[in-house]
């Protein structure tokens, strides 16, 4: 199960990593741009949702089905932590200068990918059930 655990982590990190604009758009999700439609929209928005958390989910149960249900709210903390770490990772000018100005402020800087997959697998193998 880890070794399933951690290749998912892996394959899903690397496929969202390429896609920094989709996690921006996830991170800025719920904090702006759900904040400033119509209620039309919004629930058009979610619906379509649902029918993207519900493949991912039925992607995720079939190489972890020792997941069951946790796995539709796995597939929604994906996303989650995507738009939140791509934040991270991503800085704007005046905070690239910070950096280099203060060498030590980088650690706040984290590299997508590798910081996705760690947060991916320590969720994965948090939920995994214990034999």
């Amino acid at each position: 199960m880890a070794e399933r655990a951690a290749a998912v982590a892996e394959i899903l990190s690397r496929s969202l990593s390429s896609r920094v604009v989709l996690c921006d758009l996830s991170g800025a999700q719920g904090s702006v741009l759900e904040r400033n439609v119509s209620v039309e929209v919004v629930a058009r928005y979610k619906r379509a949702s649902l029918d993207r958390l519900t493949t991912t989910t039925a992607l995720i149960q079939q190489y972890l089905p020792e997941l069951g249900e946790n796995a539709t709210l796995f597939s929604l903390q994906t996303m989650v932590m995507a738009g939140a770490l791509s934040a991270y990772s991503t800085p704007p000018p005046s905070l690239q200068a910070a950096y280099q100005a203060e060498p030590e402020l980088t650690r706040f800087h984290l590299e997508l990918k590798e910081s996705l997959k760690l947060a991916l697998t320590a969720t994965l193998l948090g939920v995994l059930p214990r034999r």
